[in-house]
């Protein structure tokens, strides 16, 4: 009996350090955000878990669940789980279809008894729109800092490895500067009272104080404090897991439209490009969008010789053909007028300093022919301080001379 009582501790131990060995240890550092988390495990195993992923340099996945029961087979379960999970959410880029791989693949390989929760979402930083999808996970919420609420992200879901055809919805809410959105499992209700439902408005109280008074960060370290007092007292039945994110800034979509020139509030059209191929593509485009609100075709030829002046020079003289830089192109087209801008990731230049190209002195030289084409062919145009970025206007006119 000793001998079984010491492999089962062996068991345990090794078990233990399977499950917080699948823990983040460390998180992603994301502009713009402001990444926090705790995970803080009872004495018996369980299977709470949660990660962060970051698949490209726009979009951010959030994923929290919680096998059920506890004991070895649950973390292991868990493991599985993230395997799972890691597999589809870097492929599959929608909470739903993640969800349901994943549910198939429990279904198949997990006994009935076992089955988990789990919330997923994507972050897009583009333009801070947050989509997810819920397997029956209690609901995450949202803190509004304009309105100073609570905001909870209820969604349809069953549970996964319970149903082969398991349904799951997928929902989205845009986040602004100072939201913060909080995932957390089950356990985090230990901490206020035995009754799940007074414990979850207790939560969300002092979920709301917090925020109000201060940061996400605080919160989570008044849950730590709380967590501590129960240790002490011997209360704690569950894991308790729980991250918050909070978006400090705009979008990067918002932002562009400012570095481009224009005001956050226009409806913007944004293309990236960085070879001289994908040139025609992008300006086509827009000399399509000036062709539907009836731009003379003397001002879209124009426009098109000035467009690819631009690109080129951005290309060839802001990027100095280094591929894997970006130029950013943005437009608003009206019956009014049309405002493009173009920017490139370069030194940039100072447009004063370019010579005459009318001088007798430069007129072979190859340098300002094209600008001074392009001031010719538009009503407007400006510079960023930097040098890197160009805006042109181009009133709309029935005759084009």
């Amino acid at each position: 009996m000793e001998y079984s009582l010491t492999e089962n501790d062996k068991d345990l131990s090794v078990a233990r350090k399977i499950q917080l060995a699948m823990v983040p240890h460390t998180i992603p550092a994301i502009d713009g955000l402001d990444i926090d988390s705790m995970f803080m495990p009872c004495n018996a195993l369980g299977g709470d878990l949660f990660d962060i992923i970051h698949i490209s340099k726009d979009i951010l996945a959030f994923l929290i669940y919680d096998v059920s029961g506890y004991g070895v087979t649950s973390t292991l379960i868990s493991a599985m789980a993230k395997v799972c999970f890691s597999k589809h959410i870097r492929t599959i880029q929608s909470p739903r279809a993640v969800l349901e791989r994943v549910n198939m693949e429990i279904i198949r390989d997990v006994p009935a008894e076992f089955h988990f929760t789990a919330f997923l979402g994507y972050l897009d930083l583009h333009d801070n729109k947050l989509t997810y999808g819920n397997a029956g996970h209690i609901y995450p919420v949202v803190y509004r800092k304009k309105d100073a609420t609570l905001i909870p992200l209820k969604g349809t879901g069953t549970f996964i490895g319970v149903f082969e055809n398991g349904f799951y919805d997928e929902q989205s809410i845009y986040l602004s500067p100072g939201d913060c959105l909080l995932m957390f499992t089950d356990g985090i209700y230990q901490l206020y009272d035995d009754n799940v439902q007074i414990a979850r408005k207790m939560f969300e109280k002092h979920a709301l104080d917090e925020f109000n008074n201060g940061t996400h960060n605080k919160l989570l370290d008044s849950l730590r404090e709380k967590y501590s007092k129960c240790v002490e007292q011997e209360a704690v039945r569950d894991d308790i897991t729980a991250v918050a994110i909070e978006v400090l800034t705009q979008s990067r979509k918002n932002q562009i439209k400012e570095q481009l020139g224009f005001d956050t509030g226009d409806p913007v059209y944004l293309q990236f490009i960085s070879y001289f191929e994908e040139m025609d593509s992008a300006i086509s485009v827009i000399l399509s969008t000036l062709d539907v609100y009836g731009y003379p075709d003397e001002a879209i030829r124009k426009m098109k010789i000035t467009l690819t002046e631009l690109i080129v020079n951005a290309i060839l003289h802001g990027h100095k053909r280094d591929y894997t830089r970006k130029v950013t192109i943005g437009h608003v087209i009206s019956r009014v007028k049309a405002e493009i801008a173009i920017m490139d990731e370069g030194l940039g230049y100072d447009p004063k300093a370019l010579p005459d190209p009318t001088l007798p002195e430069n007129l072979e030289r190859d340098c300002g022919r094209g600008l001074f084409i392009v001031r010719h062919y538009v009503d407007e145009i400006d510079f960023n301080e930097r040098g890197n970025r160009i805006r042109i206007v181009k009133n709309f006119s029935i005759s084009e001379s």
